[in-house]
This record gives structure tokens, C-alpha cells and sequence, in this order.
């Protein structure tokens, strides 16, 4: 880290200890550690940064600040992930999760919305319990959700561009990519509609209570998660051909490209055949749906 050279280093030497004292975890009653980072007693040390008050003890009021300090960052990951805090409960999420993830990927940017951006990576590294496979996936859409809310809106295709409704002609050579606030998906179980269940109550009912019904099934369901224009998300449900069509605007394609893509495909394959019934209507929806974006 770099520091402004006109900083008085009596200053640098106070933030950089109240830093280290503040981002020392907390214990599950949260008390600060009683041994500061130094290895000296906090009780000791502390009175030589801080003064105490009226009320209060040196080393009482740096353990307020490192409690607002942690608390501030829990209720933003509870917040940023509801999710996967519902399945663990506040306590376990906190324990098992949240601190171990925090210590290693401390906040780095104002916003706490980005507090969670490397939690999924570290769910994949770091945790090993035998649901992993179902904590990963609700993390990663729990932080879906995040993005697609926070994401830029692109240009898009509006009825100004075409020459008459439906008529497709005037974009067909246009390059298009998916709006970045567009996301697909594909699952065996319905862990969007079952996210649905668990954020009807609060994490702590779901202690006590049993957790909504997990329905497998018997081929992945796609999904496309989006911000609508009336800037609320929503998840449509589409067929597998259609995402694997959508699939080819994430790098960008135009459609005339696609089309050439399809000829080259399988004429028995289901592709073609439900992309010969549906494409125009596929096209004409995802573009009254703002899903794809003009490469200006």
C-alpha cells in the first residue's frame, strides 16, 4: 500500500495500528482479541494510541470500533447473500463462512455491493463440507443477482430501428452481444424457485423450521436472470435450444452469423428444428426484452 509522503509518520503509525486492531476478527460474543497483533496485551497497548474517556478504557473503545467494524461487513454479507445465510442461519453463516472469507478477502472498495465479487472463488477453494455443491451454486446466485442489479445498460434495439414491427431486416448485420445485466444458467434442481422460498421468511426461522422442498430433475433447466425495464430482475425459464443460441451473443455474433452457425449444425438436431419453428420469435423477444445490446 502507498502512503502520501507529507503524512506525518506519527499519524501513519496510529492509522496503521488502529487498522490492524479494528480487522482482528472478533470472537463469537464479539469481543476483541485480548492480544493485539503485536503479541503485547491489547489492555497495555491500546493506551498508548487511545485516551481513555469518562467511561471507558482504551482498550474498551477500540473493541466498540472493531465491533461496528465487523458488524458493518456481516450485515452487508447477510444482505449481499440471503441465500446462502438462510441456509447456515446467522451464527453458522458468520463462523463458517463469513469471517474465514473476510480474513482472507478483506473490503477493498467503497461500495460494500463488491464485498462479496470474490466469495464464490473462495467457497471453491476453501470450503469442503459435503453440500459445497449447493452452497457454491446459491452463492453464485446470490451474487447474480448483485451484478445483474448493479450492471451498465448497453444500447439496445428499439422499435426506432426497425422499419416496421417484426421486420428484423434493418439489424440482421448489426454485431450484437448480451446486455451485461444478462446472465444464463443452467441447473438440475430449482434453486431459483427454491431461493424464492427461503427469502419469504428471516434466516433465523429457517433455524428452527425445515427448509423448502429441493425438486431435482431429470435434464438441467435454463435460466436467464435480467434487469427489466422497469429496472427490477427477473428470471425467465427458456429452452435449451434457446440458450444455446443466446449462448452465442456473449462473445457477440451478429444475427446473420447465427444463422450461418445454424445451417452448419445437424438438420435432424433438435436445434434446428425448434430454431426453423421459433428463431424470429426468439429474436423479436429478446429484443423487446432489452436482452441484447448494440456493439457501438
Amino acid at each position: 500500500m502507498t502512503y502520501d509522503t507529507q503524512v506525518p509518520a506519527s499519524l501513519k503509525e496510529i492509522q496503521q495500528w488502529f487498522a490492524g486492531a479494528i480487522t482482528q476478527r472478533i470472537d463469537e460474543d464479539s469481543y476483541i482479541d485480548p492480544i493485539a497483533r503485536s503479541g503485547r496485551l491489547m489492555q497495555e497497548e491500546a493506551k498508548d494510541f487511545i485516551v481513555p474517556s469518562p467511561t471507558l478504557e482504551p482498550a474498551q473503545r477500540i473493541e466498540i470500533y472493531a465491533q461496528q467494524y465487523w458488524w458493518r461487513l456481516l450485515g452487508a454479507m447477510h444482505e449481499n447473500l440471503p441465500l446462502v445465510t438462510r441456509l447456515f442461519g446467522y451464527h453458522d453463516f458468520n463462523q463458517t463462512l463469513a469471517f474465514p472469507y473476510l480474513i482472507k478477502y478483506p473490503s477493498t472498495h467503497w461500495s460494500l455491493s463488491f464485498l462479496t465479487t470474490d466469495f464464490v472463488h473462495w467457497l471453491e477453494e476453501d470450503y469442503h463440507a459435503n453440500d459445497k455443491s449447493l452452497v457454491v451454486d446459491a452463492a453464485r446466485i446470490d451474487c447474480a443477482y448483485i451484478h445483474s442489479f448493479l450492471a451498465e445498460q448497453k444500447p439496445y434495439i428499439d422499435d426506432a430501428l426497425l422499419p416496421e414491427s417484426g421486420d428484423l431486416s434493418s439489424v440482421t448485420a448489426c454485431h450484437l452481444t448480451l446486455q451485461p445485466h444478462v446472465q444464463l444458467f443452467a441447473f438440475s434442481y430449482n434453486i431459483f424457485e427454491y431461493r424464492i422460498e427461503f427469502l419469504l421468511q428471516e434466516p433465523e426461522y429457517w433455524v428452527e423450521h425445515d427448509f423448502p422442498k429441493l425438486e431435482k430433475f431429470d435434464k438441467p433447466l435454463h435460466y436467464v436472470l435480467y434487469r427489466n425495464s422497469g429496472l427490477n430482475l427477473e428470471v425467465a425459464i427458456i429452452t435449451h435450444s434457446e440458450a444455446q443460441l443466446l449462448q452465442k451473443f456473449v462473445e457477440g455474433c451478429t444475427i446473420d452469423g447465427l444463422c450461418d452457425w445454424l445451417e452448419q449444425q445437424p438438420e435432424d438436431s433438435v436445434l434446428c428444428q425448434e430454431a426453423g419453428e421459433q428463431l424470429s420469435s426468439w429474436i423479436q423477444k429478446w429484443i423487446a426484452l432489452r436482452w441484447l445490446a448494440l456493439t457501438i
